[in-house]
């Protein structure tokens, strides 16, 4: 007995859900791997300070606060760390000052966070260069922005073990 009309859209529908829900699987098995985070390891990373708006003799900051990557847990492990010193809080554009430096991750990446703000003791109220977290995606550049400025956080690559 040959299909009727009926029995044609019936086949149509039935392959189009059936194929969305192929779609849809694979959409959330990626959403998936991608909250799953990247395997830590030996990162290889560079940081970088910016306040457009440092005014002093040298015109660079001085940040302190904490800069590190995060597991969608409670792990974190700690790129950079400083105390607000007031007035003794050490000028640093840049951590390390050349080249880069290493840190062992032994949980996975999800985000890449900077809590970070500069001191302005003796000037006006301390700025903050950074407040937040960056979706991790594997080494790249991840800039972190503040009101007042900028953390840029540069992973140059993982050895994953």
């Amino acid at each position: 007995m040959p299909p009727t009309p009926m029995g044609r859209v019936a086949a149509v529908v039935s392959t189009g859900l059936l194929l969305a829900g192929v779609v849809s699987a694979g959409s959330a098995q990626a959403q998936s791997a991608a909250r799953a985070g990247y395997p830590g390891g030996l990162v290889t990373y560079s940081i970088e300070f910016s306040n457009p708006q440092e005014k002093d003799d040298n015109n660079l900051p001085e940040p302190y606060g904490r800069v590190f990557v995060k597991d969608d847990g409670l792990r974190h492990t700690t790129l950079w760390e400083h105390p607000d010193l007031d007035i003794n809080t050490p000028t640093l554009p840049r951590y390390p000052e050349a080249g880069a430096t290493h840190r062992f991750v032994d949980h996975l990446i999800t985000e890449v966070c900077a809590f970070v703000g500069e001191d302005d003791t003796g000037i006006n109220a301390d700025d903050v260069l950074a407040q937040g977290c960056e979706p991790f995606h594997g080494p790249g550049v991840y800039t972190i922005p503040g009101p007042d400025g900028e953390v840029t956080v540069t992973v140059y690559h993982i050895v994953v073990g």
